[in-house]
Order: C-alpha cells, then structure tokens, then sequence
C-alpha cells in the first residue's frame, strides 16, 4: 500500500466513523441518554475533522482526494455499541502506529498522524473507562448516569 493509498484509506475510515457515531448520538439523544449522546456527538465531529484534515493534506501533497465513506454498522444497545468502539480502536491503534515509518520522509504528515493517535488513545481509554463503569456498577445504573 502507498502512503497515498493509506491516507485516502484514513479519510474513508473517519468520514465512515463519524457518521456511524453521528447516527449513535442522534438514537441516544432520542431514547433521552443525552450525556453519552454529546460525548459521541463531538467524537464525530473530530472524526469529520480528522477526515478534513487528510483530504487537505492529500491535496497539499498534490493528489486528490475521493469522495468515499467506509461501511460501519448501526447499533442500538449501548453496551454493544461501546463494545464495538473499543475493538475498533483496539485494532486501528497498533495499525496506525505501524504506518508511521511511512512517512519518515515527511513531517508535516507523520506529525499529524501521531496526533490522530493520540485522539485515538483519548477515545480507546474513555471506552474502556465506561466499559468498566458498566462492570462496576452495572448496566441499568450506568444507563441512569447517561440521562439527561
């Protein structure tokens, strides 16, 4: 694979991410879950940034950009939802890292992709946090606590 190739493979990946998170937060938001629902709202958000910033990236290096969106599955039950995210995360992170090497020979990329990482990282802990809050205090009080 290129690096061309893998950075179009990146916007692809987040355009898709954050409309699946997009999607999440509007059914949260509607079932009155309002606190889980702003938090995966803004995970879309830097997700379509993320996006953004690949494809401006993209032309910067004088390639072009596609209009394409990765497939990602809509899940209802929250449990399965932040299960879903953390294997998601849990995979892309080591991927991500591996790519690095990549772009030794350009800066400005590999510089943004650590800071991709890093939100990934932020994103992988959170889930894992909460998968945890669920363990500890169960699934119907965690669901109390995302009221609101």
């Amino acid at each position: 694979m290129t690096k061309i190739e893998l950075l179009k493979g990146f916007a692809k990946g987040w355009f898709g991410n954050s409309q699946q998170h997009s999607i999440h937060a509007q059914l949260l938001k509607q079932r009155g879950f309002g606190k889980l629902a702003d938090k995966i709202m803004a995970e879309s958000d830097e997700e379509w940034d993320e996006a953004k910033k690949v494809n401006e990236r993209l032309i910067q290096l004088g390639e072009t950009p596609v209009v394409a969106i990765e497939e990602y599955p809509i899940i209802t039950d929250i449990k399965e939802m932040l299960e879903y995210d953390c294997k998601d995360s849990a995979q892309a992170l080591p991927e991500m890292s591996k790519c690095l090497s990549m772009f030794e020979d350009d800066y400005v990329t590999k510089k943004m992709i650590e800071q991709f990482i890093v939100d990934e990282q932020e994103h992988y802990s959170w889930v894992k946090q909460h998968l945890n809050l669920i363990k500890e205090i169960g699934y119907e009080n965690y669901l109390i606590e995302q009221l609101g």
